[in-house]
């Protein structure tokens, strides 16, 4: 099933470019089953073909994953009691992803629609307890445009520099996981103490 829609996904990118990588994204982001490590790679290899622009194919991913985000932020800020009695009762692995998510939230508040974005199972799934949370909409949209850039461009890059092995890109993450992870979360972070203190800047300004 998971291999299905993961050929479904890349044949859109195949068959319809950067409307192809953002219905793409959309639907990962939007916590449909299928990996970014492979998807994301193969959008780069499609760049490295010379099908599509590198910055253009990180733009485009990142607005799908922005859409695909806020699907499950209204789906958590509007329909909690589906969620709790219908989907985390009747699939155990929503509930694991939903369980996760929250618990990495509940620790690190709103910067955690952030710093999830680098890391397996919450990064998806962070949308749905922001939601639940009555996060801020604006703040939601700016930490997961900046978390989505930094996981997307590196994904991406990694499939494009790799060219035919792109494969390989989530045989690296798995085998270097912790190096991989560590080296987003640190860019992640960086992100957010900037758009803090950009926030501050504007504050003052007025």
């Amino acid at each position: 099933m998971i291999a299905l829609i993961i050929k479904t996904l890349t044949d859109l990118v195949n068959s319809f470019g950067y409307l192809g990588i953002f219905i793409a994204t959309s639907l990962e982001y939007g916590c449909f089953p299928v990996s970014s490590e492979v998807l994301l790679p193969f959008i780069g290899y499609s760049v490295y073909k010379g099908e599509m622009s590198l910055l253009g194919a990180v733009v485009v991913s990142t607005a799908g994953g922005i859409v695909g985000s806020l699907f499950c932020y209204c789906f958590g800020r509007f329909g909690k009691t589906f969620i709790e009695r219908s989907l985390c009762g009747k699939f155990s692995s929503v509930k694991k992803g939903v369980e996760n998510a929250e618990r990495v939230f509940n620790k690190y508040g709103r910067q955690s629609v952030l710093l999830a974005r680098v890391f397996p199972i919450a990064r998806t799934y962070i949308s749905i307890p922001a939601g639940l949370a009555g996060m801020n909409a604006a703040a939601f949209v700016l930490y997961t445009l900046l978390g989505a850039f930094v996981w997307n461009t590196m994904l991406i890059s990694a499939g494009y520099f790799l060219g035919e092995y792109w494969r390989e890109v989530s045989g690296i993450i798995g085998e270097k996981h912790l190096a991989f992870y560590l080296i987003t979360g640190i860019l992640s972070i960086v992100l957010i103490k900037l758009s803090k203190k950009k926030t501050k800047e504007n504050t003052k300004g007025k």
